[in-house]
């Protein structure tokens, strides 16, 4: 028992504090990176949209309004077998700068990119959704890191918002905040492991056709490019915004997408936990999978002390009862749609760990669909 609460005591520090402190570290000892001017590429924004008659005018309209050279700016918008009036919507705003592909059946996101790719004409490639909105200068920042040619993605920062109308961003909370670091920090280290969805973009040359049912694109292909030698950077002045999930509920199923998505991805693409063919390993092994493992690392914590039954460790068992009792306080809290206030950060730990037990229970009983159809 004393080996299992020392290990999962170990895995869980290493995850959740060793890694990022570890990663910063690093970072600050390469220092910051120039970055050159150069002749504004050409780009075509990517969307692959599922029955988003609400919202495809107004992202449309945010792209266009852009603060980047019209001629060298287009969008193909992929209507995913959409049974709204998508499609209608987009045919009364078609232009010369707007392509749209009707697919008849909904195959998920994946495939709904993989024909988006198909038809784009720029030389940069610009990902996102229809639910989120740029800042006007976002596409001009994301591509001013492909001037050095060693770079192959780049990905922006996404802030979350309590209302489109509302202005200033509001509290993130402090996972969101924590999460971002590292990533910056593995950005200036090497490549960041993997990107965010709302805002990323890649040399249009360098990307590999996604499988069926995938769930989490902006995490393979951002490691195709890796794979081939090339860097993923972060640039945090490439601002996507977006709402704040409306509810717990929203925000654990979106957790659960993500985590299930890693789990998946290790399915259809195994060579990700090859050493000798992904060059991050180290930090894709750090970031994700030990993020999969905590859960049960934190089941042995647990269980462990109160086996032992020493003094110094049963304290620490009462401390981690007492935790999980602001847990979950402050899920109950959030369940309501009220702020959790300072339980609200164990309440967010305990959602990210539940989730990533479901995600995985999702995988294994081939119980996705819902997941990858999600965009």
């Amino acid at each position: 028992m004393k080996i299992i609460f020392w290990c999962s005591f170990g895995l869980l520090f290493y995850t959740y504090l060793g890694y990022p402190l570890l990663m910063i570290l690093w970072s600050r000892m390469r220092g910051g990176e120039m970055v050159e001017e150069q002749e504004l590429p050409a780009v075509t924004v990517v969307i692959a949209a599922h029955n988003e008659q609400e919202r495809i005018g107004a992202r449309l309209e945010d792209l266009f309004s852009q603060e980047y050279p019209p001629e060298k700016l287009d969008v193909v918008v992929v209507s995913d077998g959409s049974s709204d009036g998508t499609v209608a919507v987009l045919e009364r705003l078609r232009q010369p700068r707007l392509t749209v592909i009707e697919l008849t059946d909904n195959r998920g996101k994946a495939v709904a990119l993989n024909h988006g790719v198909a038809a784009a004409r720029g030389e940069i490639i610009v990902f996102t959704d229809s639910r989120q909105w740029f800042a006007p200068d976002a596409i001009g920042r994301l591509v001013r890191p492909f001037a050095d040619p060693e770079v192959g993605a780049a990905t922006g920062e996404l802030v979350l918002c309590e209302s489109r109308d509302g202005g200033e961003p509001s509290g993130v909370g402090v996972y969101w905040r924590y999460e971002k670091a590292i990533r910056a920090a593995e950005s200036r280290v090497d490549s960041t492991v993997g990107a965010t969805g709302a805002i990323y973009a890649i040399r249009r040359e360098l990307y590999r056709p996604l499988p069926d049912g995938l769930i989490l694109d902006d995490v393979l292909t951002p490691l195709n490019i890796t794979a081939q030698g090339y860097r993923v950077k972060m640039v945090r002045e490439a601002i996507a915004h977006d709402h704040i999930s409306s509810s717990a509920a929203e925000e654990f199923h979106r957790k659960v997408r993500t985590l299930a998505g890693n789990i998946q991805l290790m399915q259809l693409a195994p060579w990700v936990m090859n050493p000798l063919r992904n060059r991050l390993f180290f930090q894709w092994f750090s970031h994700k999978v030990c993020r999969l493992i905590a859960p049960y690392a934190l089941l042995g914590l647990l269980v462990s002390p109160w086996f032992i039954a020493r003094p110094g460790y049963l304290a620490f068992g009462l401390l981690q009862l007492a935790g999980y009792a602001a847990s979950l306080l402050g899920l109950r809290a959030m369940l309501r749609g009220e702020r959790a206030g300072l339980v609200g950060v164990p309440a967010s730990f305990l959602m990210l760990n539940g989730a990533a037990v479901l995600g995985l229970f999702s995988v294994l009983s081939g119980q996705t669909g819902g997941l990858w159809k999600k965009h």
